[in-house]
Order: structure tokens, then C-alpha cells, then sequence
């Protein structure tokens, strides 16, 4: 007599996709500065990271003005990522610009 173990369902095509459905492991993508002078392969970011404290961590490593204030930009669809976790906005290999925040208004 077998024993019985459950399988994990399927996980469909549409699910795997879409960037908030995906909550284990960690984020890569690729990140440059708004001039293009600094292009940095990002690993390990943890999807749950909120998307400015990236910002913060990658204008310190590409040597950018700390007393700026960074935003990330979706390259593929232009939008501009909300202070939200990454992980739910961008998939992994995305490509993001970092750009200084404008205060206009």
C-alpha cells in the first residue's frame, strides 16, 4: 500500500507572470542612473523591500547625492514605482531607471 503525499497544484502561466503573485525568494533586475553612467546588476532584493528604500540603497551604491531624494522607474512601462513593496511592481530581470525626484508645483 502507497502512501498518500500531496502534490502542490500547477502554478498557471498567468500567475507566474504577474508580480505580486510571486511572494517567496528574492528579486533581481538591472538598475541604471538616469544619465546611464552607473548600470548595476541587482540580486537578492527582497520582494517585500518597500520600492524607496531601494532607491536609497541602489543612488548609495551607484555613489549618487545622499541629500537627494531617488525615485525608480519602471524602463519597460515608464511608470514610476510606488512606495510599495518591489516585489509587487516589477518582476524579476526588469530593468528600472533611478532618477532624482521632482518637486514640481
Amino acid at each position: 500500500m502507497r502512501a498518500l503525499t500531496s502534490v502542490p497544484a500547477p502554478a498557471t502561466a498567468a500567475a507566474a507572470q504577474e508580480p505580486g503573485k510571486r511572494r517567496g525568494g528574492m528579486l533581481h533586475f538591472e538598475a541604471r542612473d538616469v544619465t546611464g553612467t552607473h548600470v548595476l546588476e541587482v540580486r537578492n532584493v527582497q520582494r517585500t523591500t518597500p520600492a524607496g528604500a531601494v532607491a536609497t540603497a541602489l543612488a548609495s551604491r551607484m555613489g549618487l547625492p545622499a541629500d537627494v531624494p531617488w525615485i525608480i522607474r519602471n524602463d519597460a512601462t515608464g511608470a514610476v514605482l510606488e512606495e510599495r513593496p518591489i516585489g509587487d511592481q516589477i518582476e524579476d530581470g526588469a530593468k528600472v531607471v533611478l532618477s532624482p525626484k521632482a518637486h514640481l508645483g
